[in-house]
């Protein structure tokens, strides 16, 4: 039911408005219909998200939460050559949002305390606490596949328990390892790493003497707003 809703959304409304902006003019002709990649789960939660204002249009086909550091796009562009332009849906955002009606609906955060994409850019989902609105409380990281989150997961452990490792060159580490950097600078105390059909880990962050830092598994709990 969700997805079909979700499907009309989409087709009907994100779509055009992200095609059809005078700055890219393109049509969705190339649209690629992968259905299949979302989740009827996220497809609720997302619905949810936008229908909520939990995210707000502010231009060209661009979404932004009132915390946010940057804005949220829901579709992938393929080659400008190739006529008609492939479009197709980018997931880990439809997640993005999907996360913030969660937390949100499910766990009672305000909305004028959620964001999506630090300032750093480690953390696609952020929720802070009161009058702390610099360093955030949560930091969510979203990821398509529960393939592509237990990868992130045993590398963040590794490099948490490796304060002086040096900064890798391959993306996959270095992605994990700015996750583990920005924990450390900024403290948050609960990291929650989510994919696909609401999976998702929720761990206390630990932060031990020598810059170790430790994902301790935890319960959802942990996740829910308190009015600190």
């Amino acid at each position: 039911m969700a997805l079909k809703a979700f499907e009309d959304r989409i087709l009907t409304d994100l779509l055009p408005t992200f095609c059809d902006d005078p700055t890219r003019a393109w049509g969705s002709d190339g649209f690629r219909r992968d259905w299949e990649r979302v989740s009827e789960a996220d497809a609720e939660d997302f619905l949810l998200g936008i229908d909520n204002g939990l995210v707000r249009h502010v231009e060209r086909g661009l979404y932004r939460a009132p915390r946010s550091c940057a804005s949220e796009q829901f579709f992938w562009s393929g080659p400008k050559n190739v006529s008609p332009r492939a479009i197709t849906l980018w997931i880990e955002p439809i997640i993005t949002v999907a996360v913030l009606a969660r937390l949100h609906f499910d766990l009672g955060w305000p909305k004028d305390l959620l964001g999506t994409q630090s300032a750093d850019w480690a953390f696609d989902v952020t929720a802070f606490l009161r009058p702390h609105l610099t360093n955030e409380h949560i930091a969510c990281e979203v990821k398509k596949t529960t393939a592509e989150l237990d990868q992130l997961l045993a590398l963040m452990k590794s490099f948490g328990a490796t304060p002086d490792a040096e900064q890798p060159a391959r993306p996959k580490e270095l992605n994990a390892f700015r996750k583990v950097r920005a924990l450390r600078n900024r403290k948050p105390p609960v990291f929650w790493a989510v994919g696909p059909n609401r999976s998702s880990y929720v761990f206390d962050v630990l932060y031990g003497s020598n810059e170790h830092v430790i994902l301790s598994p935890a319960s959802p709990n942990s996740l829910v707003y308190t009015d600190r």
